[in-house]
């Protein structure tokens, strides 16, 4: 019987299916792992925008409660501040209802503050973010 059939000729291109094994498994890990870095960025670089329009938003009702205390006719307004801004608006005069809103890029916070004054003595009964 003749044996040259039986046993493999040469053990060539072995080596390059296994180096393009690893190379795929390799790449689809990485691939992976850089979709996830991405969504951890969005997501924080989101959580930044809204946390700096709340901070906003406070900035602007402290505003509101000055310019109350010096002028009881003021009536709202625009605030720029940082990388965003300010929208106050009075609901009611005393007790004063307002609500500040703080816009950063696609991100908007509010706070609503309830005051009232007497003799030139504010108190203020509520702040809550709304």
């Amino acid at each position: 019987m003749n044996q040259k059939y039986l046993t493999p000729k040469s053990n060539s291109g072995q080596a390059l299916t296994t180096l393009l094994i690893i190379m795929f498994v390799g790449l689809a890990v990485i691939s992976a792992a850089v979709g996830l870095a991405n969504i951890n960025l969005t997501s924080t670089s989101g959580l930044l925008e809204a946390n700096d329009a709340l901070v906003i938003a406070e900035n602007g009702a402290e505003d509101t409660l000055l310019k109350i205390l010096r002028n009881p006719s003021y009536s709202g307004g625009t605030l720029p501040s940082g990388d965003g801004f300010a929208s106050i608006s009075i609901a009611s005069t005393n007790p004063f209802v307002f609500v500040s809103r703080g816009d950063v890029g696609q991100h908007q916070r509010s706070i609503q503050v309830t005051i009232n004054t007497n003799n030139g003595i504010m108190t203020v009964s509520s702040w809550k973010e709304k």
